[in-house]
């Protein structure tokens, strides 16, 4: 499988790319800088003689008036008012805000009224009546006559340095202050000195609106406050003050075209996070553009809302007033209010796959996943000329209203329902777009091409544009070539286009309503392969038997970030897979060829050369099959070989893990009449180490603790080396396979009695591998010997037995003795340490056979060790030789059940305190306890352990109990 993740995409190489209406588009390159100026208006737009972009107040009647051209800045009172078009300035509470308008080409004073609803701190409040429309300020001034005033800038130069009490420079501005207690939006009505609205309409060509904090002469100004949603627009006039709609040069910008930073900011709310105020920004422009009066908004359909999305986004031959939705900016939307968005994510994986028979070839699903609301476009381009061919090239389209996790289903077929052959090569262009983003333009005459720019989240950079234009007539116009991009462009395009001319009030978008649109954010990916819908399929078991019964079994492992990796002959990563959580893979995007599997813990990628090969911590393979029933590839090595694939899927391709398991013992042994060496004899040491469990482990050493008063003489080993010079002597036995056997002999000489006359001679075995033993306790052994002195005591016998009482009956003899007072019975658990049970009195001085007995009342669960001291009546002492008397009661320890699932009971008689742990396979301890067994059972709940073999310790009154278990 190949997952193949959204990247961030420019698309300078990609016009064809069909990524039409996604809801986000990704900009690249910010195209003209954004002019600084000290105002927030006109200024914004550009100050250059006769360059016109000029806000239209809409007249009464006609085609000029607010039943066409919108409610922008007219009095709220007449007929038929939208406050929907209002034109907003936010302002925080103890702001000031500074104004000026010029009224161009007309005369008479005008009166300049501020509102707020005092009810809504919102940003667009819509409220006409008496309680929710209260006046904040109220203006009358001759806005037109020459020269500059307060309130009316001079010229566009003075509008874009702004109000001189903020800058210094510009005009004087009237003013008012936020004082109402609240952050909120205020808007601007303009009238008669009645309050009428002025019928003829007129332009507004110099105007600023700048909210400033702090007192003078130290304001601060603060930018980004400015907004519409629905502008009305004006230019493209000789004089002014006249209607007639001039356009000099047919596809060219001349003196009366918009300005070239002409143009609004956008910002569209990302309702999917935790914040209710963080945006994503857009930049659009139209510079050198004509267009008499012209509306402007922007929205999430196109100029309708109640249609499919295909059908809402195409232009339309009729106006669209009440499809406002997002506001336009004069400048970047102030981040301290409109606070940027996190940038949304989207992956993308395409997964081949063959037909379930009888039908033939094969079909891909798309498997998607995004954090919001979404359009999906994959074109598959089948040709591989990266543009869509209708007769050849197919287009998947959906629109997923939720984020989530998705899937497009392709059935492998071109469009003209031809199947397409395994290992043709296909091209995937896929495209992701969040929060569509449109911008319907009404009665805009010539177009010179509109540019689209990212602003916020993301890089700047310049955004790709489509358009439909399919509804609109493409004949009869006055020029004739008035349309001069193609009809329809939803496979993308970089901006600056959608282009067309006029030479007058005619035109292709003569008084209809054109649609543009792009994306808030954008995510893209491409993928070119071979259509390689053929696949690998199979289990990882975990083979505890390891082919005893000539099969690849078992149940499926759960072992996170475990790969099958499919290689070429050159070792180079074809595919992979991730192993489930049942064990279960499938490598799919399989080329007809021969390959080889193998299974590792290292991340694969493909085309590069094949990581190695690597099992999980502590696991070894047990084998390598495919089918199912009995058999193997014959080479216990984690490798499927030289498979080959011919038109056809296979399953089956089975592997064998398991746990390392092993468990050293270690015996040491002398002959029986060794145990009582005289000094000066030579004696020799059997030591025998085994593998019990069934995995082989290498770095097996042995430590010899030999005490003093023997000297090494020779040796012998069944396998490895011996190293007698160091301390300890070691003996290097390498590595055991399972039930295998070392043995090693040592013999050495009895110098001589130091200090105690018993000489304990221990072992221990251990691997140096890492790899966590199944148990410790079988690890060391230990013999005692007994250098030979001159005793009071003949020892003939000593044996024990366990009576049908549940009794330790120990017996011995002797040949005779000499001041022999009394014999100590003693015990131990490990014949190290020794306790004293009681004591038999002795018959003192005897050439007779003198025979004895003790019972043990209580012996131990287990291994008992005895032994008897002897003790003479001047206190000297002596030691007989050591028994073991086994005593496995019926009422011993039992541990059930294994495998276990929820729970696991351990039960036993009366015994008291008992302590209980339990690890993991790693040696991690999952629970420990204590508990007293007075009800005889003890139980632990095994729900939440994961699958896996566990090993559980008990001790009770010394004594310790091992289980290894499974779950």
């Amino acid at each position: 499988m190949e997952a193949s993740v959204f990247t961030y995409s420019c698309f300078s190489h990609n016009r064809y790319v069909k990524i039409f209406a996604v809801v986000l588009f990704f900009i690249v390159s910010l195209g003209t800088q954004v002019r600084e100026t000290k105002a927030e208006g006109s200024g914004d737009w550009g100050t250059a003689t006769n360059r016109q972009s000029m806000l239209w107040v809409p007249a009464s009647t006609g085609v000029q008036g607010y039943g066409t051209r919108g409610s922008m800045m007219i009095p709220s009172g007449v007929n038929g008012y939208n406050p929907g078009h209002r034109l907003y300035v936010y302002v925080k509470q103890g702001e000031t805000v500074f104004w000026g308008f010029r009224r161009g080409g007309s005369t008479g004073n005008i009166r300049v009224k501020w509102f707020y609803d005092p009810t809504s701190t919102g940003f667009f409040p819509e409220g006409t009546s008496v309680t929710r429309r209260v006046e904040r300020t109220s203006i009358d001034y001759d806005a037109s006559s020459a020269g500059g005033i307060t309130g009316r800038p001079e010229s566009g130069l003075a509008a874009e340095q702004g109000p001189r009490q903020v800058t210094g420079n510009g005009y004087t501005g009237h003013s008012f202050t936020n004082n109402t207690g609240a952050d909120r939006a205020f808007w601007v009505e303009i009238s008669n000195l009645d309050n009428s609205i002025i019928a003829a309409g007129f332009n507004i060509n110099f105007w600023d609106i700048t909210v400033a904090s702090g007192v003078s002469p130290t304001y601060t100004e603060h930018k980004g406050r400015v907004y519409c949603r629905y502008w009305s627009v004006s230019n493209s006039r000789a004089n002014i003050s006249v209607n007639n709609l001039t356009i000099l040069n047919k596809g060219q910008a001349d003196a009366y075209s918009f300005h070239e930073d002409f143009g609004f900011f956008v910002p569209i709310d990302n309702t999917y996070t935790v914040s209710t105020d963080d945006y994503f920004v857009k930049r659009i422009k139209f510079p050198g553009s004509s267009g008499g009066w012209t509306n402007f908004f922007a929205n999430q359909d196109g100029p309708r809302s109640n249609l499919s999305y295909e059908e809402n986004r195409k232009s339309i031959e009729t106006p669209s007033q009440n499809n406002f939705q997002y506001p336009l900016f004069i400048n970047d939307p102030d981040p301290s209010i409109w606070q940027t968005t996190a940038p949304p994510t989207a992956t993308l994986d395409i997964v081949y796959s063959e037909k379930a028979a009888p039908s033939t070839g094969g079909e891909a699903n798309v498997n998607i996943s995004i954090d919001l609301p979404a359009i999906v476009d994959i074109l598959i381009d089948i040709n591989g000329n990266g543009e869509f061919d209708s007769n050849e090239d197919v287009i998947l389209s959906q629109i997923y209203e939720s984020p989530g996790n998705y899937t497009i289903y392709w059935n492998g077929e071109d469009a003209n329902g031809i199947e397409l052959p395994s290992g043709g090569e296909v091209n995937f262009i896929a495209s992701v777009a969040f929060f569509p983003v449109h911008f319907p333009i009404y009665d805009l005459e010539q177009c010179l091409g509109i540019y689209v720019d990212n602003v916020r989240p993301g890089d700047p950079g310049r955004d790709f544009i489509f358009w439909d234009d399919s509804l609109i007539p493409r004949t009869g116009f006055t020029p004739s070539d008035s349309p001069q991009s193609i009809e329809v462009n939803v496979t993308g395009v970089e901006s600056p286009d959608h282009i067309w001319w006029a030479t007058g009030d005619n035109g292709f978008s003569n008084n209809k309503t054109i649609n543009t649109w792009t994306a808030s954010f954008y995510r893209v990916v491409r993928r070119s392969s071979g259509f390689t819908f053929l696949s690998i399929s199979g289990n990882v078991f975990e083979d505890l038997n390891a082919l005893q019964d000539n099969a690849v079994n078992g149940t499926g492992v759960n072992i996170p970030d475990f790969y099958a990796v499919l290689v070429n002959d050159q070792n180079i990563v074809v595919s992979f897979a991730t192993i489930q959580s049942d064990g279960t893979y499938t490598i799919n995007d399989v080329p007809n060829g021969t390959f080889d599997i193998f299974l590792t813990t290292a991340i694969p990628t493909l085309g590069e050369l094949a990581p190695e090969q690597i099992l999980p911590l502590y696991y070894e393979s047990t084998g390598e099959f495919i089918g199912t029933g009995e058999g193997s590839d014959g080479t216990v090595d984690g490798y499927l070989r030289s498979i080959v694939i011919n038109n056809a899927s296979l399953t089956n391709a089975n592997f064998g893990i398991r746990p390392i398991n092993y468990d050293l013992a270690a015996i040491k042994l002398v002959k029986e009449e060794d145990i009582k060496p005289k000094i000066g004899d030579e004696i020799t040491f059997i030591i025998t180490v085994e593998n019990l469990e069934y995995s082989s482990i290498g770095e097996v050493f042995l430590d010899e603790f030999m005490p003093s008063g023997f000297q090494y003489l020779r040796h012998s080993v069944s396998k490895g080396a011996f190293d007698s010079q160091s301390i300890p002597m070691r003996w290097d036995i390498g590595e055991l396979e399972y039930r295998e056997t070392a043995t090693l002999e040592i013999t050495v000489l009895i110098l001589q009695i130091i200090g105690a006359n018993i000489y304990n001679n221990t072992v221990r075995v251990y691997s140096q591998s890492g790899i966590p033993e199944d148990n410790l306790d079988n690890n060391e052994s230990s013999i005692d010997t007994e250098p030979f002195i001159n005793l009071p005591v003949d020892w003939l016998s000593f044996e024990g037995k366990i009576t049908e009482t549940n009794q330790a009956l120990l017996k011995w003899s002797t040949a005779k003795e000499r001041d022999s007072e009394k014999f100590i019975i003693q015990r131990s658990k490990n014949a190290n340490s020794w306790i004293n049970l009681g004591s038999v009195a002795a018959q003192g001085d005897t050439d007779e056979v003198s025979s004895y007995e003790f019972v043990d009342e209580q012996p131990m669960a287990g291994n008992n060790y005895y032994r008897l001291e002897q003790v003479d009546f001047d206190g000297k002492t002596n030691l007989s030789k050591v028994i073991r008397v086994d005593f496995n009661p019926s009422w011993s320890v039992k541990v059930y059940p294994n495998p276990f699932t929820d729970e696991i009971f351990i039960q036993t008689k009366n015994l008291g305190e008992i302590y209980v742990s339990m690890t993991d396979n790693y040696g991690r301890t999952i629970f420990s306890n204590s508990s007293n067994m007075e009800n005889y059972s003890f139980r632990l709940d095994t729900k939440n352990l994961q699958n896996g073999l566990y090993y559980l310790k008990i001790n009770r009154n010394g004594e310790n109990y091992v289980y290894k278990l499974k779950k």
